[in-house]
């Protein structure tokens, strides 16, 4: 074999060991490229799922807080009811003292008139 020949059996070599390396570094960058789409693919899921569970949280939350409003808001019709009821009393009553002030007053006049009259 002449020196030409080995030259080119090296450079054949040479290139196909190229060949080899640049179709395998090409090869991991696509894979590593696959990877990290599945890896955004996956925290998108995990952010999506975290998402829904928060608001599954708040929703329950808010759904604790209006049921405990409601009871509140019974609780409150309840007391100005009674406090409607309380008012409607002092009312009757503040009327008839009224009526008995009233009644008070023509009895005073009515002495009033029998002691001048003497």
């Amino acid at each position: 074999m002449n020196s030409m020949e080995i030259y080119k059996v090296i450079a054949l070599v040479l290139g196909a060991t190229g060949f080899w390396k640049l179709t395998g570094v090409l090869i991991e960058i696509l894979s590593n490229r696959k990877l990290k789409i599945a890896e955004a693919f996956s925290y998108q899921a995990q952010a999506e799922h975290q998402i829904i569970e928060n608001w599954m949280q708040w929703s329950d939350t808010l759904e604790k807080r209006v049921k405990e409003s409601i009871k509140h808001t019974k609780l409150l019709e309840k007391v100005i009811e009674a406090q409607k009821k309380q008012i409607a009393e002092l009312i009757q009553q503040v009327k008839a003292m009224e009526k008995h002030n009233e009644e008070l007053k023509v009895s005073i006049e009515n002495l009033s008139e029998k002691t001048h009259e003497q």
